[in-house]
């Protein structure tokens, strides 16, 4: 699973926001229920906030005639008329007014159980065009039906406006909080992106707080310093082994010698140059890892590149191949003469290996602290300079030449003396790689 797909799942914060969110959810949910359990086990309750509902709209509207009101949904029986002292006295009231309340107006509710039902009566205070009135309203319902308009003003009134605003306040307080707890994971994320497997050395800063996070990256320092530790003793394996098989190679080198001239001899010395070329990457390759050696001395690239030429020419010649070597002046370095030697011997022994024919090699230097080796072979394509300095990468595996560690040596080798390694396709055709260290610490 590649790194992108991984970053798609969700976070750990959008899980936490999530689950936060959800249980304001239910908390509200569960509110509304109560709420509700609560009224539907107090009936007269409902029955009096029903009526100064009805009568609240008959407030808010400008219309007058009580007979306009259809009343609460489903109800049945509705009956709405205006009530004034005056009536109240002479006895002119509706036959369902109660006689207990006769010559006398205030605000009072009735609830009746029927057969089929209840009936709701009762008188409320209302204000028409500025006059103070008095509205007797009464209707018969069954079931929770007719107090659904109580029962939404309730937890619109106490419910929703308290709620609101308090679980938003909450939820937003949680995300700060959550957020503000995650900084130490996002800022350790950030420290194990940044980790260079070139500086093994690094690790990532402790947070102070909170301790879930410190214990999680405390062990995964732990696990670095472990990694480190078996990367030191895998380099040291690598560069014990390469020496220690130096020696053998080299009195197979002379034994090879003293036998009679034929191909099983030709073939012999072949293999036991790539042997002795792979040994020698293999001990380039740790201690480059390694950087086991000084940068500070002062190299003249030249003289290091004539050494190298002279130590090459031999296996360069027994192939057919010239070494042509120029010096155009002022080649002074500040580096590791020996570390430098290796890349002048990787690169040249790669062009060897590659240029087709009689082709000669060409090594530049200067001027100026660089230089440069070139072959006359089939270049590099596009599709291929992506992966040049991959290290164990060989364009063809089924030529059995080399390990593809070469350029990876040269380019870590470089990058050791804060220099680089570029390479170009020249007319002509063939290769050319020219290595470059920063003109300050030029001498």
């Amino acid at each position: 699973m590649t790194q992108k797909e991984q970053s798609k799942g969700p976070t750990l914060f959008r899980q936490i926001a999530t689950r936060l969110a959800i249980f304001t959810l239910l908390f509200a949910v569960l509110d509304i229920g109560i709420v509700i359990f609560t009224y539907s086990q107090q009936p007269q309750s409902l029955a009096e906030e029903l009526l100064t509902l009805e009568a609240g709209k008959m407030d808010r509207s400008k219309r007058t005639g009580p007979e306009q009101f259809a009343g609460p949904p489903g109800a049945t029986h509705w009956f709405a008329s205006y009530v004034d002292s005056d009536l109240a006295k002479t006895g002119s009231l509706p036959a369902t007014y109660p006689s207990t309340n006769r010559g006398t107006l205030m605000d009072w509710t009735r609830r009746e159980k029927l057969s089929q039902g209840f009936r709701i009566s009762g008188v409320r205070s209302v204000d028409i065009a500025g006059e103070q009135r008095w509205l007797y309203m009464q209707f018969e319902g069954r079931g929770i039906k007719p107090y659904v308009p109580v029962i939404v003003n309730e937890l619109i009134q106490h419910v929703a406006l308290p709620l609101i605003p308090l679980s938003v306040l909450m939820l937003l307080f949680n995300i700060f909080a959550v957020r503000r707890v995650l900084n130490p994971l996002r800022r350790a994320e950030a420290e194990v992106d940044r980790l260079d497997p070139e500086d093994m050395a690094l690790r990532i800063t402790e947070p102070k707080e909170p301790r879930e996070v410190t214990t999680l990256v405390r062990a995964v320092n732990r696990a670095l310093e472990r990694l480190d530790s078996s990367m030191d003793i895998l380099r040291s394996f690598t560069a014990n082994a390469a020496h220690e098989l130096r020696t053998p190679l080299s009195i197979m080198q002379l034994s090879i010698d003293q036998l009679p001239k034929g191909e099983q001899r030709d073939a012999l010395l072949t293999d036991n140059r790539q042997m002795t070329r792979l040994v020698n990457q293999m001990l380039d390759l740790a201690q480059a890892d390694a950087k086991a050696f000084e940068t500070g001395a002062t190299v003249d690239l030249a003289e290091v590149g004539r050494k190298a030429v002279t130590q090459l020419a031999p296996a360069a010649f027994s192939v057919g191949r010239d070494l042509v070597f120029k010096d155009y002046g002022k080649a002074m370095t500040k580096g590791h003469e020996e570390a430098i030697f290796r890349i002048f011997r990787n690169l040249i022994e790669n062009a060897v290996a590659h240029a087709p024919g009689h082709t000669p090699i060409e090594i530049e230097v200067g001027p100026g602290p660089r230089f440069s080796v070139r072959d006359y072979g089939p270049g590099i394509s596009d599709a291929d300079a992506a992966k040049l300095f991959e290290r164990f990468w060989r364009k063809n595996r089924s030529t059995g030449q080399g390990a593809g560690l070469g350029l990876g040596i040269v380019q870590r080798l470089a990058e050791a003396h804060g220099g680089s390694i570029a390479y170009e396709n020249p007319e002509g055709g063939g290769a050319k790689f020219i290595v470059t260290f920063p003109s300050d610490i030029a001498a």
